[in-house]
C-alpha cells in the first residue's frame, strides 16, 4: 500500500493532550487500507474480541499474555515475542477512542523507546471506508540503534501491515458475501468448535470473533492452556471473551449434551495428527479412535438433543482418494483401500447420525494446509532457509494445498451455508512436488537443488512417507468454488510470500 502522510488534522483527532509527534527524533511509519464496509462495521471488526489475535502475522512468535479485550482507554494488552532468544515483553495500553473514528495506543514497557500507534478510520463513497494507520516510534541507543535496526525495523512494519490490511479487507470481503447470499441467516450465531486451539481451529475461532458470532469451545475435562510462544494463537484466542466452552471428552463425549442444545453449528476439527508419528498398528489404533470412534460418539450425542445443531462440519483429508497419479479428482470418487483412505471414509460415515437427525452435515476434504506456524510447510522451511532442501521423490506426485486462512475461512462458509452439503475438497490449487518446492525456494531467494530419495523416506517414516509425501492426489476444487465460495489465495508463490512475510523482490 501506498506510503500517507496525515494532516495536522488527523493528527490532532488521533493524539491526546501531552503527545510528543512533534519531537524530531521520532520516526514515522504511515499505511493505510480502502475497506469494502462503512465505518462503523469497520471500527466493530477492530473492538470485536479476536481482532488483535486475527492481525499477528503467522510468521511472528507473539503470545498475548494477557489482555482487556477492549479499545477503551486505559485497557490493556500484555505481549512476549522473542528475539534472537531473548524473550521481550511489550505491555501496552489504549489511550484514547473517539468510536467509530480512532482509537489510539502506545507502549508503557517494551523493545522501543517510545511507541504510539494511531489508528482513523473515514467515511468513503459507496460505503467503503480508509483505514489509516500510523506510528511514531523511536529505535532504543540513538543513532547507534538507527544504523544497527532502523531498516530492519521499518522492513519489520511494511511486511506486518501488509497482512493486517491484506486481512482485515478479505475478512470484510467474505463478511459482504455472506451477507449477500440470500439464503444465509444473518444474524449472529452459537458456533462449537473442538480442535479450537489446532492450526486451523485457532483461525476458525478468531475468525468467527471478528465477524460477531459466540464461539464455545468443546475442551478436555480440566485442561487449562498456557501461554506458549511454540503456537501463538492458543494463548491469544483464550483471552477472547467472546467464547465460552463445555467440557467434552473424546474418549467419554460430552460431559452435559444439553449445553449445545439450540447451538446453530458445530465445526469439528479434534483428532490425533497423522503426522506425529511412524503408523504402528498402535498409531493407527489411536488414529481411529480419536477420529472415527470419538466423532461417532459426539454425533450420537447431538443427534438425541431435542434441538441438534442446524449444521455439523467434519474435518476429513484428501487422503481419502490414495495415489491417483495426475488425474483429477473430485468428490464423486471412491474411497482409496489404503490406510488413509479407510480411515478417511470411516472418520465421514460416522458423522451418520446427526445426517439421520436432520442436520446438514458437510465434510472438509483437506489438502495440504499451509502455514508458517505447522503442518508440512514449518518442517521443509529450515531445509530451504539453509539451502540444502529439494524435491521429495521423483518430485512428480502432485501437491494439493491450502492456505490456513482460507482453510478456516471455507469452514466457516460450509457451516453458515444452508446450500452446502456433503463432501468439499478444501483446495486451492495443485501442483508436483518439485513445482511446490521451486515455488517455495523462490519464496524465500534460495536454491532447492538437494532432491530426498524415496528410498529414504520409506526407511525414516515407513508406510505414513507413501500416505503423506509420495502418493499423488489431484483434487478439484470446483465443487467449493461452485457453492460461492471467495477463495483468499489462489497463487502458490504468493501465498507463501503472504504467509512467510516475505517482501517481492
Amino acid at each position: 500500500m501506498t506510503k500517507l502522510e496525515l494532516t495536522d488534522a488527523d493528527t490532532a483527532k488521533t493524539e491526546p493532550p501531552g503527545s510528543i509527534s512533534s519531537d524530531k527524533t521520532l520516526a514515522t511509519f504511515e499505511r493505510f487500507v480502502d475497506l469494502p464496509a462503512n465505518i462503523e462495521t469497520c471500527f466493530a471488526y477492530h473492538e470485536r474480541p479476536g481482532a488483535l489475535s486475527r492481525l499477528i502475522p503467522p510468521w511472528e512468535s507473539v503470545a498475548i499474555l494477557r489482555s482487556d479485550n477492549s479499545l477503551s482507554p486505559g485497557s490493556e494488552v500484555l505481549l512476549r515475542s522473542y528475539l534472537m532468544g531473548i524473550p521481550l515483553d511489550w505491555l501496552a495500553r489504549h489511550e484514547s477512542l473517539d468510536r467509530p473514528r480512532a482509537f489510539v495506543d502506545y507502549q508503557v514497557s517494551g523493545p522501543f523507546s517510545f511507541w504510539r500507534h494511531s489508528h482513523v478510520f473515514e467515511n468513503l463513497d459507496y460505503g467503503q471506508t480508509r483505514l489509516k494507520d500510523r506510528i511514531d516510534y523511536r529505535i532504543p541507543f540513538g543513532l547507534l540503534g538507527e544504523m544497527f535496526a532502523g531498516d530492519f525495523i521499518r522492513r519489520k512494519l511494511d511486511a506486518m501491515f501488509s497482512f493486517r490490511h491484506r486481512i482485515t479487507r478479505q475478512d470484510l470481503e467474505f463478511d459482504r458475501t455472506l451477507a449477500s447470499t440470500a439464503k444465509i441467516d444473518k444474524s449472529p450465531k452459537r458456533i462449537a468448535v473442538t480442535g479450537s486451539y489446532g492450526l486451523i481451529g485457532s483461525q476458525v475461532v478468531s475468525l468467527l470473533g471478528v465477524l460477531g458470532h459466540q464461539v464455545i469451545r468443546l475442551e478436555r475435562p480440566g485442561r487449562e492452556r498456557r501461554p506458549s510462544i511454540a503456537d501463538h494463537n492458543q494463548p491469544s484466542l483464550r483471552a477472547n471473551s467472546s467464547t465460552s466452552s463445555v467440557t467434552w471428552d473424546p474418549e467419554k463425549g460430552l460431559e452435559d449434551p444439553e449445553q449445545l442444545s439450540e447451538v446453530d453449528a458445530v465445526i469439528h476439527l479434534a483428532g490425533k495428527s497423522i503426522a506425529e508419528s511412524r503408523w504402528t498398528e498402535t498409531t493407527k489404533a489411536a488414529l481411529i479412535r480419536s477420529r472415527v470412534r470419538a466423532t461417532r460418539l459426539l454425533a450420537d450425542q447431538l443427534a438425541k438433543l431435542s434441538q441438534p445443531p442446524k449444521s455439523f462440519v467434519s474435518a476429513s483429508g484428501i487422503g481419502y482418494y490414495g495415489d491417483r497419479g495426475a488425474t483429477e479428482v473430485d468428490e464423486t470418487e471412491p474411497a482409496s483401500h489404503d490406510f488413509l483412505g479407510q480411515l478417511a471414509q470411516a472418520w465421514e460415515q460416522a458423522s451418520q447420525p446427526l445426517a439421520d437427525a436432520g442436520t446438514r452435515v458437510c465434510v472438509g476434504r483437506f489438502g495440504v494446509v499451509l502455514s508458517a506456524q505447522g503442518g508440512a510447510l514449518r518442517k521443509m522451511l529450515p531445509l530451504i532457509r539453509w539451502g540444502v532442501g529439494g524435491r521429495l521423490g521423483s518430485g512428480r506426485q502432485y501437491w494439493s494445498w491450502i492456505g490456513h486462512e482460507d482453510a478456516a475461512s471455507a469452514l466457516v462458509w460450509l457451516a453458515l451455508n444452508p446450500e452446502c452439503q456433503g463432501p468439499y475438497n478444501l483446495v486451492a490449487g495443485s501442483v508436483t512436488n518439485a513445482t511446490f518446492t521451486r515455488q517455495l525456494a523462490s519464496a524465500l531467494r534460495r536454491p532447492a537443488i538437494f532432491p530426498v530419495p524415496a528410498l529414504g523416506l520409506r526407511i525414516m517414516m515407513g508406510e505414513m512417507a507413501d500416505g503423506l509425501l509420495l502418493n499423488s492426489t489431484r483434487a478439484s476444487a470446483r465443487r467449493i468454488l461452485a457453492s460461492g465460495y471467495p477463495m483468499r489465495q489462489s497463487d502458490l508463490l504468493l501465498t507463501f510470500r503472504e504467509l512467510l512475510g516475505v517482501q517481492s523482490a
